[in-house]
């Protein structure tokens, strides 16, 4: 059997009070640094969380910014080709306005024209006319009869409608 002497009781003693400065200085700190370390990774774990949740958001809100932005740009651009189908058309209808001016203008100038030519040829005609017709019948007109010729003969000028 075993037999129980002091070298024993020795080395128990010792095993107990190596397990009890063991567990007071070594096992409890340790086990306090992992607890806090626990509570530290922990920490930093929510806190990640917490700001990965923040970033979703602010893409979110981002992403909503984005789409309100193309919205908005669409629609200034359609109101842009608006505005310059709109402008178009009123420059269309100046131009066509101020052609007609131009047109109605050229017409009146024409017209005048044409009745200044033709009375300034009346007369040059009507004297060519009895010059002529003088020589033909190699008689001598006077001149009351020469402006009675004439006014015969731009008479049946108008007649004939040589406007």
């Amino acid at each position: 059997m075993l037999e129980l002497n002091g070298t024993i009781i020795a080395v128990i003693l010792n095993f107990l009070i190596l397990v009890w400065i063991l567990t007071r200085f070594f096992y409890k700190p340790v086990e306090e640094a992992i607890e806090a370390r626990k509570k530290s990774v922990s920490d930093v774990i929510s806190e990640a969380e917490k700001k990965l949740s923040e970033a979703q958001d602010l893409k979110h809100e981002y992403e909503d910014r984005m789409k309100e932005a193309e919205e908005r740009s669409r629609e200034i651009i359609k109101n842009a080709a608006a505005a310059a189908k709109d402008m178009q058309k009123d420059i269309i209808e100046e131009a066509r306005k101020e052609a007609g001016f131009i047109i109605a203008n050229a017409s009146k100038e024409a017209e005048t024209l044409k009745r200044d030519i033709y009375s300034s040829v009346k007369g040059s005609i009507g004297s060519l006319v009895c010059a002529a017709a003088g020589k033909l019948i190699r008689k001598s007109i006077d001149e009351e009869t020469n402006k009675n010729l004439i006014t015969e003969i731009i008479g049946d000028l108008e007649k004939a409608d040589l406007n």
